[in-house]
């Protein structure tokens, strides 16, 4: 029997999909005052009375939290349902950015940026539960989802300064809290739709657990990320004559990569129509060890831009490859939980390491080490992929 338009079905795919877009727009406000404080936090935190060392950690505590957290928290969305978290980690997000504001103090802010890390966790994971329901176009709603995420850092980037100037440090986080607020709202006209998970839990064990997935992920996260991110100056004032711009042009790269993340996630959703996304991520895998390569060959220019733009297409669609290569296609869940974990690890660990790396290795050694170890991790992956891929036949 064909179904109408107006069928139960059809309108719980397409609520999936509007969902996956409206979440990704609750999650795009929630994130207004983590995204602010990298470029404040390092400029007034003497003024606030903070080291080097403690800037560090606050900018990068968040990061360890969610490593921890994105488990428990997966269970909390499968316990309470999508819509209810995205309303309670908007709300946190809303009061974090708040406290930033306050001046409370070391202490204060720290505990403000671990409550950070556990709303990110809700709100990536129930986000990315919303886009993994929309059966139809998947790839489309994971591409679109991304998206829309990368709005709200770029306009706090733009914004967040000029308030912040105009108005005071303190205000300037009030206003952004203010704006941020809006999440809220956004979170509570959500359609009402749960997880598919029924009687599965998220797996502590399993959420760590190296499969071939999780260690691809985890090196490709390791590198660009994690070291690459943190090495951009090393590796752009070897290739620049005045050293004066050097601050310039890391912004600028890095500025690149978000626009990167805006535009490329929605072209790659697009293309999903027509390729499967496996094709799509097996691509950019490849091409991102190539950039690792050309970066150990000194082709530092364009291997940073190869990087940064086909790693937006791995970060797009990782989590539906996770799931689709999940033992129990039922627990998407897990799946999520698990892939979001490794790529959190990759990215802490990557930017700790990063400059200590460069140091030992040298950048020639460190990127080819980068692409050597990426290669192999790659091929197994392709291997276990397609036995995996037979087995179903």
């Amino acid at each position: 029997m064909l179904l109408t338009k107006s069928s139960p079905i059809s309108k719980e795919k397409s609520s999936s999909f509007r969902g996956a877009l409206r979440a990704s727009g609750v999650m795009a406000f929630a994130g207004l005052g983590d995204a602010v404080l990298y470029p404040v936090l390092p400029i007034y935190g003497k003024e606030l009375g903070f080291s080097v060392f403690f800037i560090g950690i606050l900018l990068s505590i968040n990061r360890f939290v969610r490593i921890i957290a994105n488990t428990p928290i997966a269970n909390w969305v499968h316990r309470i349902g999508i819509r209810k978290m995205l309303m309670i980690t908007a709300t946190l997000a809303m009061l974090t950015t708040f406290i930033y504001g306050l001046k409370l103090g070391l202490i204060s802010l720290l505990i403000a940026r671990i409550f950070w890390g556990l709303s990110y966790s809700g709100l990536k994971i129930s986000t990315l539960s919303y886009a993994s329901q929309a059966k139809q176009k998947s790839g489309l709603a994971f591409g679109l989802s991304q998206s829309i995420k990368s709005l709200g850092a770029l306009f706090v980037l733009w914004f967040g300064p000029i308030v912040i100037g105009e108005f005071g440090i303190q205000n300037g986080l009030f206003s952004i809290a203010l704006i941020s607020s809006l999440g809220i709202f956004l979170a509570y006209s959500l359609p009402k739709i749960e997880p598919e998970v029924k009687n599965d839990i998220v797996k502590t064990n399993h959420t760590f657990y190296p499969n071939a997935v999780n260690l691809l992920v985890f090196i490709i996260s390791v590198s660009i990320d994690g070291i690459l991110v943190v090495s951009l100056s090393h590796l752009l004032s070897g290739n620049m004559i005045n050293s004066s711009n050097l601050l310039g042009y890391v912004a600028f790269y890095l500025l690149l990569k978000r626009l990167f993340v805006l535009l490329f996630s929605i072209i790659g959703g697009i293309l999903s129509i027509r390729f499967r996304p496996l094709f799509l991520f097996s691509i950019s895998i490849s091409i991102c060890l190539l950039a690792m390569a050309l970066i150990a060959f000194n082709n530092t220019v364009l291997g940073i831009i190869l990087a940064f733009l086909f790693n937006t297409i791995v970060v797009t669609f990782s989590p539906l490859i996770a799931i689709r290569n999940t033992q129990n296609k039922d627990n998407s869940l897990q799946a999520i939980s698990s892939v979001s974990t490794w790529w959190d690890m990759g990215a802490a660990i990557g930017a700790f390491i990063g400059i200590y790396a460069i140091e030992f290795l040298g950048i020639q050694n460190l990127y080819l080490s980068l692409c050597i170890t990426g290669t192999i991790l790659f091929i197994n992956f392709s291997i276990k992929n397609a036995k995996s891929s037979h087995s179903t036949i």
